[in-house]
């Protein structure tokens, strides 16, 4: 740990969750792109079918990238299946990715992030709370290093998850 480049870090053993090493693993941070792990794996939990199709909604695109945002690519107005947003938000962090696949899944941004502070209320993360799918900094967007890890080795046991997540590529 002594090497690391991180003010934040924990190293735990992915088959039992127990921490091995770790440094300032409970201050609060904003999670950024990290959230992006959340809501893939809520997409993923609430998605019958990953060929569904859904539109990126009008007037996102250009409101995400006035925000700065990272962007996969996808234009207001475009039809997508939800496999390709997922792709698009694990591989080039899509915000735009995220949100339409929120609003596709729950109706609303607003109750999609409910879902993702219940999911991870049950995965453990007590200090944890997520006020948008995309990550961009918010005051009631934050996490920990500890809980983080904990997100990524639920991630890592979903195997949806693990195969677009380690894909180098998709189009």
């Amino acid at each position: 740990m002594t090497q690391l480049h991180s003010a934040n870090a924990v190293l735990l053993d992915g088959a039992s969750g127990r921490i091995l090493a770790e440094r300032s693993s409970e201050a609060i941070m904003y999670p950024a792109s990290l959230t992006k792990m959340m809501t893939a794996l809520v997409v993923i939990e609430h998605t019958q079918d990953f060929q569904t199709i859904v539109t990126v909604p009008d007037g996102l695109v250009q409101t995400l990238r006035a925000e700065d945002a990272s962007l996969a690519g996808f234009q207001s107005g475009e039809q997508a299946r939800l496999q390709d947003l997922l792709y698009g938000m694990l591989l080039p962090s899509g915000a735009e990715c995220c949100v339409t696949g929120a609003i596709a899944i729950s109706g609303s941004e607003q109750q999609f992030v409910a879902l993702m502070n219940e999911k991870a209320a049950a995965l453990g993360m007590a200090d944890t709370h997520f006020a948008n799918p995309n990550g961009l900094d918010d005051e009631e967007h934050y996490s920990t290093a500890r809980d983080m890890a904990q997100l990524a080795r639920a991630a890592v046991n979903e195997p949806t998850l693990l195969r677009m997540a380690s894909t180098r590529q998709a189009s």
